[in-house]
């Protein structure tokens, strides 16, 4: 009896020790493969605890559940809550009661869900999971790096609102969205004038490490999945150097790679100098053999392609961009050029995705893939308008026959190019019109990426939130969208009031569609008899105090990260109300004038009242580009003409012509800085080849640049710089 009560000890003792080891089995296989990556982190802690809400529900009510195989992934992710607000969440395996954050793994694609306030988070195994939290964790949670050494929780991070449910399409319409950053000098438009009232909170360059990554992780609550980001010359010239410059990107680049995002870089293809940036090393082109066959032009794209190259190890595509101006004679010497950019890059990245912007049929594509072959994406235009229908469907079979891939590369549709005309637009319908062309220009689109431009910047949000909407599902309701953007941004008790807003710019700037918004058509908006002035003033009169109230509230309530304040968010719109309100008020005098002139008013009657009416619109601190405001712009245009309609003097205003002058002269010495000899231009196009003020005014402002000793006329009648020598500059 005694032996058999021993051998039952030893059994239940074995069982017991099995189960043990069983249970410790279990554990180890459920987190193998994963390590708390917080652990020996250099992270430094807040001193004081952060309001995290989702909707309108504080985290703290929440608690943590993972599925099989998350465990630590959960751990981690309660830590990170617990370091932002100070509270601890309860984590649990399964599916609680109550609001939750679950952890689980999927044979589907990784991805972070918010529905109805509960959170999902997927990973395809314990490793992903553990990624995705970290994406989390910098996406909604405050902090920069999660996972890193680098660590942190964004500095000025006073509130945390996570959205209630964040927009999610199944089978977007393209599958690869981004914003085009464009570094042109918000303050130095093309390197000509320098504006000192510009509101430099739209300086990228100039961004703290933090601010900069909370402008990408904006540009992901807008509905891309990556940021495309311009390196050129003009930058390298503006900021001092490209090693300033290519760190910015960098640092860009990590931030998009740690929210989940991809990168890419767009380069200036076949331009190294210009806009301050001299080069005299540099040759172009030889007309008398192709440039690819001059060892000088090889070496000249061989010093820059190097410098692009540098960041191709950190970038997920490149696009070389050989238009506008480009300085390369041939399509051959094109395709030359790229395929030896493309192996550089392929040296630093062998898996970068290389792409050639080319508009449509600018240059001769079967000399592209000739050289390059099928791996490359050509990069399209937009269409806008039924005539570019066609041309656009040619574009996209030949690559479809060429098994080619094919993106679109938007320019001056959310927005004008701010090196020309620079002003804050809300282009939501014609956003939606022209992706709704393009998908429907063929039958079977086979667009798989998609970049946006963005040159405004901040003041942009509304025009690109709806782009990143509409990239999904161009079907959606762009005018609900434009409403969301502004819910996301001032919370509901503000949303009507902000939409108001927004839609006067969009209706005062963009008009009904394409040709409105495009200032090349006669149907410009701002030069057109359909301007609705009247309806535009009272509508400013109406919504300004708004927004002035709207600023001095001190919003806290936005759900979409942003570099500062939603109040400064918010005090970059209100100049463009102002400039709108002035211009409303003196097409609404013109007319008059108009009115007065009909019914047989003197030449002096009418003279006495343009004079009287004639304030041009002021800048204020908005960005304003080397065209000038765009208001004030069309504001001349209207007055000169009806000046010299009814032969009478046109008024001329000094500090508006001391602006033009100014710009006159900066591109005259911008462009003799490139030159060994002294340049000469005829007034007429002295500037920006006579568009951007008319080429009888560009001349009016030249010969009085003349006449204040800045220039000089000779005897064959054009001007130079009378001290061009003092110009150069290395």
């Amino acid at each position: 009896m005694k032996n058999k009560a021993l051998n039952a000890k030893y059994v239940i003792t074995a069982v017991i020790v099995f189960a043990a080891v069983i249970v410790l089995a279990f554990f180890a296989f459920e987190n193998r493969g994963e390590k708390n990556v917080t652990d020996n982190m250099s992270f430094v802690p807040r001193n004081e605890n952060i309001s995290v809400k989702i909707g309108d529900e504080p985290i703290e009510n929440y608690s943590i559940a993972y599925a099989f195989g998350c465990r630590d992934s959960a751990e981690d992710l309660s830590s990170y809550i617990e370091k932002v607000t100070g509270k601890k969440l309860t984590v649990t395996r399964g599916k609680p009661n109550g609001k939750y954050i679950l952890i689980e793994k999927s044979k589907e694609e990784s991805e972070i869900e918010i529905k109805d306030g509960i959170i999902t988070i997927k990973g395809n195994d314990s490793k992903d999971c553990q990624k995705q939290v970290n994406i989390f964790a910098n996406t909604y949670l405050g902090y920069a790096f999660a996972g890193e050494a680098r660590e942190h929780i964004l500095e000025n991070t006073e509130y945390i609102n996570i959205p209630q449910n964040t927009y999610k399409c199944d089978d977007p319409w393209i599958p690869y969205r981004e914003p085009i950053i464009c570094l042109w000098k918000t303050d130095t438009a093309r390197g000509i004038y320098t504006d000192q009232s510009v509101n430099l909170d739209s300086e990228l360059m100039s961004y703290s490490d933090d601010m900069l990554y909370q402008y990408v992780k904006m540009m992901k609550f807008y509905g891309y999945n990556g940021i495309q980001v311009t390196d050129m010359y003009s930058a390298w010239a503006q900021y001092g150097n490209y090693e300033f410059v290519q760190q910015r990107l960098r640092f860009m680049a990590d931030a998009a790679h740690s929210l989940g995002m991809d990168f890419t870089l767009w380069v200036w293809g076949a331009e190294f100098y210009g806009h301050r940036w001299v080069d005299k090393t540099v040759t172009y082109i030889d007309y008398d053999i192709p440039s690819r066959e001059k060892q000088e032009i090889i070496d000249s794209f061989d010093k820059y392609y190097t410098i692009y190259a540098k960041l191709a190890d950190c970038s997920d595509r490149v696009v070389m961009h050989f238009n506008d101006p480009g300085n390369l004679a041939t399509s051959e010497d094109i395709a030359f050029f790229a395929k030896r950019f493309k192996t550089m890059c392929n040296e630093k990245n062998p898996d970068i995705v290389f792409g050639v912007s080319c508009y449509t049929y600018q240059i001769d594509l079967d000399k592209i893939y000739d050289e390059l072959g099928s791996e490359v994406y050509i990069y399209s235009g937009v269409v806008h308008t039924d005539e570019e229908t066609n041309q656009y469907a040619e574009l996209n079979n030949w690559t479809r026959m060429k098994d080619m891939g094919i993106a679109v590369w938007s320019w001056n549709l959310c927005e004008m190019e701010i090196d020309q005309i620079a002003e804050m637009n809300v282009n939501s319908h014609i956003i939606a019109d022209s992706y709704r062309r393009t998908r429907n220009a063929v039958e079977d689109n086979n667009i798989e990426y998609w970049s946006e431009m963005d040159s405004y910047h901040i003041a942009n949000m509304f025009s690109l939130y709806c782009s990143g909407r509409l990239l999904q599902d161009p079907d959606l309701d762009e005018d609900v969208l434009l409403h969301e953007s502004c819910a996301a941004l001032v919370g509901d008790e503000y949303c009507d009031d902000l939409y108001e807003c927004v839609s006067i710019i969009k209706d005062a700037r963009s008009g009904s569609g394409w040709k409105e918004f495009k200032s090349s058509y006669d149907e410009y908006i701002l030069l057109s008899d359909a301007y609705p002035a009247e309806e535009l003033l009272k509508r400013c009169d109406a919504a300004i105090p708004k927004m002035e109230e709207m600023i001095d509230a001190n919003l806290k309530n936005n759900t979409i990260p942003l570099p500062f304040s939603t109040s400064e968010t918010l005090d970059m719109m209100l100049p463009h109300l102002y400039e709108i309100r002035e211009y409303s008020q003196f097409r609404i005098d013109l007319k008059k004038a108009e009115e007065m002139a009909k019914d047989g008013a003197d030449k002096e009657e009418l003279s006495n009242f343009v004079e009287k009416i004639y304030t041009p619109v002021r800048e204020y601190d908005t960005i304003t580009g080397c065209w000038g405001q765009a208001e004030a712009r069309a504001q001349f245009f209207l007055l000169d003409e009806f000046c010299k309609r009814n032969e009478i003097e046109t008024p001329h205003d000094a500090t508006f012509d001391r602006y033009r002058k100014d710009r006159i002269l900066g591109e005259i010495e911008m462009k003799q800085k490139n030159s060994e000899v002294c340049l000469k231009f005829n007034p007429k196009s002295s500037f920006q080849m006579g568009i951007a003020f008319g080429e009888e005014e560009t001349e009016r402002l030249t010969l009085e640049l003349v006449d204040e000793g800045l220039l000089v006329l000779d005897k064959e009648g054009t001007v130079y710089l009378p001290y061009w020598e003092n110009s150069k500059f290395d």
